[in-house]
């Protein structure tokens, strides 16, 4: 599974030759269109849901000229996601933009760059719709990623961002995949690698690609991440919500056996410095991906046994035991 870390025009490292990295044509409106740090490989955003929730109605070709401009080596053109509060016919509306996007993409788009369709669905059946009309027009994707899969009586709250899921959005993105690989497509799964728990249920359902912005956005709040016991909070008493302290144990962690480049040096730098603390959770987030893809190698079962240690102590054991049902269900009724 590619692990993608989001990166901006202010980068947490300039040295990413080692790194697959994905940012958003919404950082080069302004200013200069030219990557700050090097990257093994890039794919670049449209900036959608950011223009979304701002409500800003952009030229597609804009987003265009960006990406390509930046050497993409993966795009995903503009899609108009479904938000909190729209109507059906709202939705409908923007399934219908964003398909035409898809072809004006796959049509005008360098032939060196991958295009990464993003899928919006109204219901199952929708879903499969929508996958099957993506199929005809990109013939030179691999990757397809899962945006917003609604039904008539689903309450849109779902994912985005950093968020948690819940079961009923969980239960779409398993259907999402199923339908997907049947069109002989790959899945990413948007924002899955934003926490190591999140990142652990990717690597379980299968994902090909996820993408990381939390080590950044978590830094910003003062925030860092520790493998198997979530977020704590050392900023400077800013932050409204989330706020645990780092117990005894785990201060002794930091110092002690944490091994990233941070800690090595000095750990009182996660209290002073956001860059700091970003590139502690990033090698968080990167040994979780290491230690995810080598336990389910070794093993379904020998990951289950994994993951139920370390979400029995989580809020989100809930989600875990519904994915762990739900898969092994799967596996009973493909014999």
């Amino acid at each position: 599974m590619l692990l993608w870390l989001v990166e901006q025009k202010r980068p947490v490292k300039v040295d990413r030759t080692k790194d697959f990295v994905m940012d958003s044509a919404f950082n080069y409106l302004q200013g200069e269109v030219k990557l700050r740090y090097n990257p093994s490989k890039l794919l670049v955003d449209s900036g959608a849901y950011t223009f979304a929730r701002k409500g800003i109605d952009i030229s597609p070709y804009i987003i265009i000229d960006i990406q390509e401009r930046l050497k993409a080596d993966v795009a995903i053109p503009l899609d108009y996601p479904f938000m909190p509060g729209m109507s059906l016919l709202e939705m409908r509306k923007n399934w219908k933009r964003t398909i035409e996007n898809l072809k004006l993409w796959n049509d005008v788009m360098s032939s060196k760059i991958e295009v990464m369709p993003v899928v919006h669905a109204l219901s199952k059946r929708h879903l499969m719709e929508t996958v099957r009309i993506i199929s005809t027009i990109c013939d030179r994707s691999n990757l397809v990623g899962i945006g917003t899969i609604v039904d008539p009586s689903f309450e849109l709250k779902g994912f985005l961002g950093d968020r948690q899921p819940r079961i009923e959005t969980l239960e779409m993105i398993i259907k999402a995949i199923e339908v997907i690989r049947s069109f002989g497509f790959k899945v990413h799964l948007t924002g899955f690698g934003s926490s190591p728990l999140m990142l652990h249920l990717a690597i379980y359902l299968g994902a090909d690609s996820t993408d990381s912005s939390g080590f950044r956005r978590k830094a910003a709040y003062g925030k860092i991440i520790l493998p198997t016991t979530g977020e704590r909070y050392v900023g400077h008493g800013h932050a409204r919500f989330g706020v645990v302290n780092l117990s005894r144990s785990e201060m002794k962690y930091l110092h002690e056996i944490c091994d990233c480049p941070v800690c090595k040096r000095d750990p009182s730098l996660l209290w002073r410095s956001w860059k700091a603390r970003a590139i502690h959770n990033e090698q968080v987030i990167k040994k979780t991906w290491k230690l995810g893809l080598k336990l389910r190698n070794r093993g379904l079962d020998v990951y289950e046994q994994y993951l139920d240690s370390i979400f029995a102590r989580s809020s989100l054991k809930h989600l875990w035991r519904y994915v762990k049902i739900r898969a092994k269900y799967k596996r009973l009724t493909d014999f």
